[in-house]
């Protein structure tokens, strides 16, 4: 996506919630229409189309065309209409993931305490995706991925103390992924020339916690010392190369 992104509002995210007014905009992205073709199209009453038309009319995307000495009034997409549901572009994407957090943010409190196992477990880790998928900023990206691998342990420590150890490897396996991801966003950030230190100064503080609350997992729990293994490799070796590359950028200031 480039800098030109659809800045998306409560008020935009309300109108794109309404199918009917999506459905809309997929018909006007063809050709411009009445009101009554547009009814005739979608089986709905005119004076519901006329309604929903009004709405996209606020959120400026579509517009009245009116002629001079002609009976009926046509509508036809903005540039910000057409700039949504253009296929080539991943805007539509953008705005339907979007819409579909906001849709499911009410149950953010109760997958933020739910593990593997757990049946709210699977729409949590989809609302962690989606932020990414919307999140094109490589810094914020990099922040995500920290925030993910957090999560990872705290569910880690919670399935040892439940005893359900069967989903500790592939939990550390993702850990290792977004510890992974974090440094690799990290890079391109660095590549762009943009203040890495904010992020790096979080990496460091992160790791060093995620060693040292999965040392203390082994201690407790021997038994899974070994699967937790490459998470406390990996979260040593990111904790030092994020002091390193600190202590470097404070020594050219």
């Amino acid at each position: 996506m480039d800098e030109e992104k659809i800045k998306v509002s409560k008020s935009l995210l309300k109108t794109l919630t309404v199918d009917t007014r999506t459905d809309i905009l997929k018909c006007l992205g063809n050709r411009q229409m009445t009101a009554s073709e547009l009814s005739r199209k979608l089986d709905k009453h005119v004076t519901t189309i006329s309604e929903h038309l009004q709405n996209l009319k606020d959120s400026d995307l579509v517009e009245r065309i009116e002629r001079p000495g002609r009976k009926w009034v046509y509508y036809r997409l903005t540039k910000p209409g057409k700039d949504i549901i253009r296929p080539e572009s991943h805007r539509w994407v953008f705005i339907i993931s979007v819409t579909f957090i906001c849709f499911i943010g009410g149950f953010y409190f109760a997958t933020a305490n739910s593990y593997p196992g757990d049946s709210l477990y699977g729409l949590k880790r989809t609302i962690e995706d989606l932020q990414l998928t919307i999140t094109g900023d490589s810094l914020q990206r990099a922040q995500l991925h920290i925030y993910r691998a957090n999560e990872r342990l705290e569910e880690t420590k919670e399935l040892v103390q439940r005893g359900q150890t069967g989903y500790v490897p592939a939990i550390i396996k993702d850990y290792n992924k977004d510890i992974t991801q974090a440094r690799i966003e990290i890079q391109k950030s660095k590549q762009s020339e943009i203040n890495v230190v904010p992020v790096l100064e979080t990496l460091s503080e992160s790791t060093a916690k995620q060693t040292a609350m999965l040392k203390n997992i082994a201690i407790k729990s021997p038994n899974v010392a070994g699967q937790i293994k490459p998470a406390l490799n990996i979260s040593e070796q990111e904790h030092a190369t994020a002091v390193e590359e600190l202590t470097g950028i404070a020594k050219k200031k």
